[in-house]
């Protein structure tokens, strides 16, 4: 289900360490990720449908941000898409973060997107002329697309996201790889950092978030990838993730690109 709504704020205080400010244009998403954390915003629009099968398009944003930004000096950074993927497909017809990277190009203000999508080359123009003050990530669990059907079956392929994360680093536009959520069993932190590496400044890392009601949606992925029963006991086990930071921070100095952080819940 797609519905367009009105919204009275876009641009939200952030309680993230790296973003004070985030923007999100839509709430909910069609990638229809089974781990996905934000299905909590479900409860705050009377959807009924499952995880993945609906969105609310905030068609009003432009003109939202753009109050906004004349009430309030921000300089940011701002996150767009910490609760939805900004350019899931329905940006394709909306336009509405092409249309907030606009202002913020405009203004000098410093954003960063993260996206599991390679739609955000459509907007290079924008993020070259950004390319002071600007960022982009690109989410990846798994190098595996069969794989990444199961638990991502909106999203676009791994070979997609690469070529994205490689076009936008040879256009001078700071990128960063963000290894999450690393899923037990599944994520092959060395393969991925080594894949990727060459085309980014920098690495990010998160550990599988189980608080937001999403435990029965992942173990139907991990089921239909014929995996056993222990990365469930694995997400609950404070050594496993202490060895998980150790190989993203092995991995990173291996392959000579900074580890910003690792966040774990």
């Amino acid at each position: 289900m797609i519905r367009e709504v009105k919204a009275k704020t876009v641009l939200q205080k952030s309680k993230l360490p790296e973003s004070p400010y985030c923007l999100n244009p839509y709430i909910g998403c069609t990638h229809a990720c089974s781990y996905c954390y934000a299905r909590f915003m479900r409860r705050f629009t009377g959807h009924q449908e499952p995880w993945g099968l609906f969105v609310d398009a905030k068609v009003n944003t432009p003109d939202v941000l753009s109050k906004q930004l004349a009430r309030n000096t921000i300089h940011g950074p701002v996150l767009i898409g910490s609760v939805c993927d900004a350019y899931q497909p329905l940006e394709k017809r909306y336009e509405l973060t092409r249309a907030s990277i606009q202002q913020f190009v405009s203004k000098g203000i410093n954003f960063s997107v993260l996206t599991k999508s390679s739609l955000v080359l459509r907007d290079i123009d924008l993020l070259r002329q950004g390319a002071g003050f600007c960022s982009v990530g690109i989410s990846l669990s798994t190098l595996d697309d069969s794989i990444r059907r199961k638990f991502e079956p909106g999203t676009c392929s791994v070979q997609k996201r690469l070529h994205a994360l490689e076009q936008l680093h040879k256009e001078g536009i700071r990128t960063y790889l963000f290894i999450g959520p690393i899923l037990p069993l599944i994520t092959n932190i060395e393969a991925i950092v080594a894949v990727a590496s060459q085309f980014v400044d920098e690495v990010w890392g998160e550990a599988l978030n189980l608080r937001c009601g999403n435990r029965n949606d992942v173990a139907q992925s991990y089921a239909a990838c014929n995996l056993p029963d222990e990365w469930d006991k694995l997400t609950r086990s404070p050594k496993y993730w202490r060895s998980v930071a150790a190989e993203l921070e092995n991995a990173c100095c291996r392959a000579e690109v900074p580890l910003v952080g690792f966040y774990e819940h």
